[in-house]
């Protein structure tokens, strides 16, 4: 087993570069954030098979700094630098990476040093069994694939355990799981392409249905929102199937948020149809969205057609995950998480990313919409989670990151049992600084509970 060097004060990256060389590369990685430390390391072991750095630390070149310190010791260990920030990156002497979570690049580079090839890689990436929101089984009177129910014998070790063979009627025994309060089951993965395929043509009927009731709409909506999350996460694409659910999920998605009174009674209703996190919170920070736009000196009607948009797709990438985690309720919660693997980790931190360049392909896709899903976590690059809110997001960004926020707040009061919209409002003041966001926070004085 390979060992390796990671000099990193950047705990996100950390956490995702060492599951990744574990998984990927059979390689085991120390990380050291402070560069005395691992200068201090390279002395005592000055046989790593490879050492990885980022350019800068603190403002410090520490790139520049660790390789100084390899031709010190004649070590052979060859450097790989994170940025470019450093005196020494893009030189002939070591391996200049940019400084992002392309995770591909990063350990295709990292295998190609140590000789490792990529058949190597693939024969560990493909897991038995793929996981299926359970309300994605509503869309089938009979199963075309074997069905399994996962129980958990420990952290680290699951059985799948199977409840329907192709051809079983699903009502019946599908029923009973969801109403134990099952979000997922599992489908054999060289299924899963024929699977989501299957049910977009049974959502897309559905969805055309105009005797539905208000609550069964919010529940076949729900049905589409998975398909086109599950087809994304597949192709990583915007198809023609995804384009017509979309489109027709926004409009069932914007009825709903306009013809309910008020956000308890959204909430209420989608807690008893068992809704989904992910779902739940699209649903409801579009219904606040459209009181803030409403209310703001600058909102307009197309304003909020823009915005239901980017809530629609903004984190259709981490439907399997939450799918397959559904205790979390954070991305923060997901990415410190020892339960999730690497290339999910990486899903979560690019999840902004992936659906901005994903809608840049559909088609008469509102003039913007991708730049607000890119910063909707207050992160221009679209990549990770932004501690300090800037002012270097566009205003309807702005919008959907305080909307998010009060949604969240008023989810966890709910689970709690107690609301106090006005301790909310307190405590996002003091989380969102500046004057910009706090216009926003304003606009929810005066939306009704």
């Amino acid at each position: 087993m390979a060992q390796a060097l990671l000099i990193s004060d950047h705990e996100i990256l950390n956490d995702i570069y060492a599951l990744n060389l574990k998984v990927y590369v059979d390689t085991t990685i120390t990380i050291k954030s402070n560069p005395e430390e691992a200068l201090q390391l390279l002395e005592l072991n000055p046989s790593f098979d490879i050492v990885i750095s980022l350019s800068k630390i603190q403002d410090k070149d520490v790139a520049s700094l660790v390789l100084q310190k390899l031709k010190e010791i004649d070590s052979e260990s060859p450097l790989v630098v994170i940025g470019e920030k450093s005196s020494v990156s893009n030189t002939q002497d070591v391996v200049t990476l940019p400084a992002n979570f392309n995770i591909q690049n990063f350990v295709q580079t990292v295998a190609k040093i140590l000789g490792i090839t990529a058949k190597d890689m693939m024969s560990k990436q493909v897991p038995d069994y793929y996981p299926i929101p359970i309300k994605m089984f509503n869309n089938f009177i009979k199963t075309p694939c074997d069905v399994f129910y996962k129980v958990s014998k420990s952290a680290v070790n699951s059985e799948f355990i199977k409840i329907l063979e192709p051809g079983d009627v699903v009502a019946g025994k599908v029923k009973p799981y969801l109403e134990k309060g099952v979000k997922t089951l599992y489908i054999p993965s060289d299924f899963r392409l024929k699977f989501v395929n299957s049910a977009s043509l049974s959502v897309l009927d559905q969805l055309d249905n105009k005797d539905l009731t208000p609550e069964e709409k919010i529940d076949i909506t729900e049905q589409g929102f998975e398909v086109v999350a599950q087809t994304l996460s597949l192709e990583g694409k915007v198809s023609e199937a995804v384009v017509d659910i979309s489109k027709k999920c926004i409009e069932n998605v914007n009825m709903a948020a306009k013809g309910v009174p008020k956000l308890k009674s959204l909430l209420a209703s989608m807690v008893a149809n068992k809704t989904g996190f992910l779902y739940m919170h699209s649903i409801m920070a579009t219904y606040v969205s459209n009181h803030i736009i409403k209310e703001i000196s600058w909102g307009a009607a197309e304003h909020a057609d823009k915005v239901s948009f980017v809530l629609f797709f903004h984190d259709l990438f981490l439907t399997p995950i939450f799918a397959k985690y559904p205790h979390f309720r954070s991305e923060e919660e997901l990415v410190f998480s020892d339960e999730l693997n690497e290339k999910e980790k990486e899903v979560v931190v690019n999840h902004a990313r992936l659906a901005a360049e994903a809608v840049k392909s559909f088609p008469k896709c509102p003039m913007g919409a991708d730049a607000i899903i890119l910063q909707h976590h207050g992160m221009t690059s679209g990549v990770g989670f932004a501690i300090e809110f800037k002012d270097d997001v566009s205003p309807l960004a702005k919008v959907i990151i305080i909307s998010e926020a009060f949604v969240s707040q008023i989810i966890s009061a709910k689970e709690k049992g107690t609301f106090d919209k006005a301790a909310i409002i307190t405590e996002l003041r003091e989380k969102f600084t500046r004057h910009t966001y706090k216009k926003i926070i304003d606009c929810l004085e005066t939306i009704s509970l």
